[in-house]
């Protein structure tokens, strides 16, 4: 069964990168399975009740930290994350209360916070090992942090193209054959009901039409099966 992933970050601090993580889970994931709170809440939703929710349906979590996650109040000097009331607080609070994996993401140079510059209650993120999000070395670090997140080996390349066309083509191929053998079945099936070939029922020409469709439609749904399976990491 596909995971449920719950991103946490702080808006006017990394939003562009987790916005970007989140558009590659959606591709390996069911987008339903993946929560971001721009992408996942609709209009009218209680904010709040929707965070508790999604965490709680999630087998796992994104924390992004960037430079600006502990930033002060605008009219305090203590960090945002140190308000009782700040939303980041209460994701991680919850993610780590669950008892989840939680990966934070340290975007573009950040650093983990101290332990003592946070409230008791979201310290143990500290503990987490942290992975790195870069801008110039992006799509390895993303790599790094999905095969994490989605329980697979960091030698599982999940965007790797090797092999591609070959393995299509082996899809496509089988899915043909199995195009034909069903039109070949069918043509059985019609031979002993009706006592006369398929050919005289329908005609030889439409008949060859009939055979190409099959042969072409069965091709597709091969294509169609491989990249579903190949966007279902295991």
């Amino acid at each position: 069964m596909p995971k449920r992933i719950f991103i946490s970050y702080r808006r006017e601090d990394t939003a562009a990168d987790a916005g970007r993580i989140y558009d590659r889970l959606c591709l390996l994931l069911p987008k339903e399975n993946v929560f971001m709170d721009v992408g996942t809440i609709e209009g009218g939703e209680d904010f709040e009740h929707s965070i508790l929710s999604a965490i709680d349906k999630s087998d796992a979590a994104l924390v992004f930290i960037g430079k600006k996650w502990m930033a002060a109040q605008p009219n305090g000097d203590q960090p945002r994350i140190c308000e009782a009331g700040d939303y980041v607080r209460q994701e991680v609070r919850s993610v780590l209360a669950k008892g989840i994996l939680v990966l934070p993401v340290l975007v573009d140079g950040a650093l983990m916070p101290a332990p003592d510059l946070l409230p008791e209650d979201v310290r143990p993120v500290t503990a987490r090992n942290g992975l790195p999000l870069r801008h110039d070395r992006f799509d390895d670090d993303a790599e790094n942090i999905l095969a994490v997140i989605l329980g697979v080996s960091t030698k599982v390349r999940l965007w790797d193209k090797k092999g591609g066309l070959a393995v299509k083509l082996f899809y496509a191929a089988s899915g043909a054959v199995l195009g034909f053998v069903a039109l070949m079945v069918a043509a059985v099936v019609h031979e002993g009901i009706m006592e006369r070939p398929l050919s005289v029922s329908i005609g030889t020409d439409f008949t060859m039409l009939l055979l190409i469709g099959c042969v072409v439609i069965g091709g597709g749904l091969g294509l169609y099966y491989e990249g579903r399976k190949r966007r279902r990491p295991a």
